[in-house]
């Protein structure tokens, strides 16, 4: 064998490590370029509006089921009519998250965090139309025929609280010329879940101190501090989505 003379199989070898090895250098790389390529593309994509247009349908919900609420204060004989049309706002609102959460599913122009806030405002909103819905269901098991106090303290409150959210939702479609808009019905939410802190807290001292006269008025105080609960749960979760509705906001859209 002549000095310099590199033999035939290790030729053969050594070329083959080094075509693995400019593969292994080459396969990060080229994989690196193309994930940057499909997140620019990702990016870019159109994102679909039906997202707004179910997101108002929800707000919509929201609004008349307070709306019924309210009517409870003139419209008392009609309870059970009242609380057959809120069962009914409820599934319908329930179908609409369901959509929601279906279009997330099969939509790629979203981040997982993206997906979650809008999951989470959805659930938040139905929850609010949910919460309205218990605490007229349970209005139908109490012995008084006329409407609590405390419903008629709340209820304003809530519809308001609605009002604001459907308002803030619309400004989700142009969000760059409703920023303003929508930050003040944030505020506003916020305000008014306090109104409604001050509203339990007194509901509950009064349900707590009050003698009983009669053994029969017992249950039915049970259950109205159970609605109570209900009414001030359903404003916490208002003021939940005013919340995503700050971070779509902070975000500049959803």
């Amino acid at each position: 064998m002549k000095m310099g003379k590199v033999p035939s199989g290790f030729a053969a070898t050594l070329r083959r490590v080094e075509g693995e090895t400019k593969v292994r250098r080459v396969f990060p790389i080229t994989a690196i370029i193309i994930s940057s390529i499909l997140h620019k593309m990702t990016v870019f994509l159109p994102r679909e509006n039906k997202f707004f247009d179910l997101f108002e349908e929800l707000a919509d919900k929201a609004v008349e089921a307070a709306d019924l609420l309210v009517d409870l204060e003139i419209k008392y004989s009609d309870l059970p009519q009242i609380s057959e049309q809120l069962r009914m706002l409820e599934e319908d609102a329930d179908s609409i998250v369901h959509q929601i959460i279906q279009g997330l599913y099969y939509d790629h122009t979203r981040v997982t965090e993206e997906k979650g806030d809008i999951r989470y405002f959805a659930h938040n909103l139905d929850n609010v139309i949910d919460g309205i819905e218990k605490a007229v269901v349970r209005l139908s098991f109490a012995q008084k025929q006329e409407v609590p106090e405390s419903v008629t303290e709340f209820s304003p409150i809530i519809k308001e609280a609605s009002e604001e959210i459907r308002t803030a939702v619309r400004c989700l479609r142009d969000l760059k010329g409703e920023e303003s808009t929508l930050e003040a019905c944030c505020i506003r939410i916020n305000e008014l879940e306090n109104a409604a802190d001050k509203v339990n807290r007194k509901r509950l001292r009064i349900l707590m101190t009050t003698p009983v006269e009669d053994p029969n008025e017992l249950l039915d105080r049970l259950l109205l501090k159970e609605i109570v609960e209900i009414l001030e749960d359903t404003m916490d979760q208002s003021e939940d989505v005013a919340n995503i509705l700050e971070t779509f906001r902070l975000k500049g859209g959803i």
